[in-house]
């Protein structure tokens, strides 16, 4: 791919982006990115067969990028309570930044979420699994099955894909305050092993 070719791609991938974010999937047409992006229906079809496919490109990059923050925000610490809580944290601030519309579009499509769901599950899955393995080494975590641990801290708060939870923020804060109790009491092994690591945490 030449320079000017890539040049192109990223102008539209970057406007497709903005498009889809602000205005979901269903209100966005090929001919209106094409447009605002300032090449033909053509030149998109030439790099895509279709807008679900263009549509997965963006979400897939976006994600990676947040996978790649989160492990950068993750590493400046040592304590599996501190990473935990950095982990949710920027994953609500993740959800914020999708407009209802599109969380709408995208769980009332099944091809689209599922195909979402595999995305994040490949890019967010590592980093669960990074916390957690370095959580038992460290033994600031008991000792659990890595991949099933994993997994289930993943698929958890599945309440986010919820349009009337993302849209209300005092129910979004008290859920993760909750289920960074559960969290804290289920994997530090009770009030002991959670004093244990957040004295490790005030020492770092």
């Amino acid at each position: 791919m030449n320079r000017q070719t890539e040049k192109k791609l990223n102008s539209l991938l970057e406007k497709s982006k903005e498009l889809f974010l602000k205005y979901g999937y269903n209100a966005i047409t090929v001919d209106r990115i094409a447009d605002e992006a300032g090449i033909s229906k053509m030149t998109i079809y030439k790099y895509f067969n279709s807008k679900e496919d263009l549509f997965m490109e963006v979400i897939k990059m976006d994600i990676e990028y947040q996978a790649d923050e989160i492990m950068k925000v993750i590493r400046e610490s040592s304590s599996s309570i501190k990473r935990i809580e950095m982990l949710y944290n920027y994953s609500i601030d993740m959800a914020k930044k999708y407009s209802l519309v599109l969380i709408r579009d995208i769980v009332e499509k099944k091809s689209l979420l599922d195909k979402v769901t595999e995305i994040k599950k490949n890019l967010m899955l590592p980093i669960f699994q990074f916390i957690i393995h370095d959580g038992i080494r460290n033994k600031e975590i008991r000792e659990l099955d890595l991949d099933f641990i994993s997994e289930l801290l993943m698929n958890l708060p599945k309440a986010l894909l919820n349009i009337d939870f993302l849209s209300d923020e005092s129910k979004m804060i008290k859920f993760y305050g909750n289920f960074i109790d559960f969290l804290k009491f289920g994997l530090f092994g009770g009030k002991e092993g959670v004093k244990n690591a957040e004295e490790d945490t005030n020492e770092s």
